[in-house]
């Protein structure tokens, strides 16, 4: 039988002799459940494969003069997401995603997509907006939220399946980007699956970020890009 936490076997509980002590799980599973409700917004919720919309994604543009269309990068992105949530159904292990490209091209939508896939399921997963966990955890130190840093850490690190949206959205200091590295490596080191999104390059991400984090996302990741002509929600208000 398998347990989503072998120390106490998803009791709770663990117990030595006549001693019994709650188990860390708990108050992980906690951070979770407080962390999931609050990002999975009414607007994320309404992320679903079925109504990503390809009319967005011109079938003439392209990046390059000899490279794939927008409408052939946002198919393959697509694809990509749904083989993501198979495989990961199957295997509850494998390779992540990192949806790169402009701001408003589908990106977050994806990876929307995912999450909710994976729920419907009763799947673990995380969706992390990397701007406002960094705020989480500062506000740790004036000891203003619920949980310590140590505990919302440990619950990005140990999640299921790690949703990380707008990477690079930040300040780029060196404690950003040791929070981040720490992140990504605890769960490439694990075996855990991370879903990321970014409007940068890599070559922005290897500035911002750090190049060992870079490095370690490229190794854990498929990388798709997305392009669209314009901003998909300016474009839906037109409609």
């Amino acid at each position: 039988m398998h347990f989503i936490c072998p120390l106490c076997q998803d009791q709770g509980l663990i117990v030595k002799g006549d001693l019994a002590y709650q188990c860390q799980c708990v108050k992980q599973r906690a951070v979770l459940k407080k962390f999931s409700s609050a990002n999975m917004t009414p607007f994320l919720a309404a992320h679903t494969f079925d109504k990503f919309d390809f009319r967005f994604y011109s079938p003439h543009l392209r990046v390059d003069n000899d490279g794939p269309t927008y409408r052939a990068m946002a198919e393959k992105a697509f694809e990509g997401a749904k083989m993501f949530v198979a495989h990961y159904l199957e295997e509850k292990t494998g390779q992540g995603i990192l949806f790169a490209g402009t701001v408003g091209s589908g990106k977050t939508f994806l990876a929307g997509a995912i999450t909710n896939a994976l729920l419907e399921h009763e799947k673990q997963v995380l969706f992390l907006v990397v701007p406002d966990f960094l705020d989480e955890i500062r506000a740790t130190y004036q000891k203003q939220g619920e949980f310590s840093e140590a505990e919302l850490m440990d619950a990005a690190r140990k999640t299921e399946v790690l949703i990380l949206d707008d990477l690079g959205a930040h300040n780029f200091t060196e404690w950003t980007q040791n929070k981040i590295f720490s992140l990504i490596n605890y769960r490439m080191n694990h075996g855990l699956p991370c879903v990321i999104t970014t409007n940068l390059s890599i070559n922005q991400m290897n500035e911002v970020i750090g190049e060992r984090t870079v490095s370690r996302i490229i190794e854990i990741c498929k990388i798709y890009r997305l392009h669209v002509e314009e901003d998909i929600r300016v474009a839906m208000r037109k409609m």
